[in-house]
């Protein structure tokens, strides 16, 4: 702090034995030790606050650019979202659309010889595509701790 060598020290006790007398200097060394050591603590203290508001404008700082970055995934999975739910829709409505292609009219049963002729129907589409499970790879899940 202050850069004081041992010649200015013994130049330093020679005035105080001179200027308070060698009975009051022990309690005048004490009371400058006393002032000393709670200026010192003060200004640790106050290091240690300003430190620590640091931190916290840092640490606060981290967690906004966090946010942020949560926030745009968000916005993009939502992206995402719609536009599958959009290729749903338009599939749906595909399959849903009557083909353009002209269908023979069904054909009542006719009796023939105690047996009952079924015209040819076709398969009914489901609505959603379905997958077979076996052609899909399996999932990985990772727990983050």
């Amino acid at each position: 702090m202050l850069d004081v060598g041992m010649t200015e020290l013994l130049c330093f006790a020679i005035i105080a034995i001179l200027v308070l007398g060698p009975d009051k200097l022990p309690e005048a060394a004490r009371f400058a030790g006393r002032w000393y050591v709670r200026l010192k603590r003060y200004i640790t203290n106050l290091q240690n606050e300003i430190d620590q508001e640091l931190r916290l404008s840092e640490f606060r700082k981290e967690m906004q650019e966090e946010l942020n970055r949560i926030e745009a995934l968000e916005r993009k999975v939502q992206q995402q979202l719609e536009e599958i739910q959009k290729q749903q829709l338009s599939e749906h409505q595909k399959v849903t659309e009557p083909p353009k292609t002209t269908q023979k009219p069904i054909r009542k049963c006719l009796p023939i010889s105690d047996q009952y002729k079924v015209p040819y129907l076709a398969k009914p589409m489901p609505l959603v595509p379905q997958t077979d499970i076996s052609e899909t790879s399996p999932v990985e899940l990772k727990i983050a701790v």
